[in-house]
C-alpha cells in the first residue's frame, strides 16, 4: 500500500512539475560542490525548486510571473526571477498585479 501511495505522489508531482517547469529523466545533476544530488534531495536552480527522484528531476517555478497595469515596471533579483513590479517613475510605489501564472 505505501507503495502504491508513492507512485501516485510521483505521478502527481510529475504532472505538476509539467504544468510550470520542467522534468528530466535520467541522474539528478551535481550540486554546487561537484557531488550528485540524491533520490529526495532539493535545491535550488536559478528561479526554479527543484526535487531529485528515482529516473530524474524536476523544477517548478519559485516565483510567479505576472501581468501588470500600463506604467509598471517589473523588478528582479539578481537570479533574473521577477519578484514585482513598480511605478515607473515612483520606485516607491508598487503595483498590484492584473493576474499571476505559477
Amino acid at each position: 500500500m505505501a507503495n502504491l501511495l508513492f507512485v501516485a505522489l510521483l505521478v502527481a508531482s510529475t504532472l505538476l512539475a509539467n504544468v510550470n517547469g520542467y522534468m528530466v529523466q535520467g541522474p539528478c545533476p551535481d550540486d554546487e560542490n561537484g557531488r550528485p544530488h540524491h533520490v529526495g534531495d532539493q535545491w535550488n536552480e536559478g528561479c526554479y525548486s527543484c526535487n531529485c527522484f528515482a529516473g530524474g528531476y524536476g523544477c517548478n517555478q519559485r516565483f510567479p510571473t505576472c501581468t501588470y497595469p500600463v506604467g509598471c515596471e517589473k523588478v528582479y533579483n539578481d537570479d533574473g526571477c521577477e519578484l514585482m513590479a513598480v511605478m515607473e517613475n515612483q520606485v516607491d510605489q508598487v503595483c498590484d498585479p492584473i493576474y499571476c501564472v505559477m
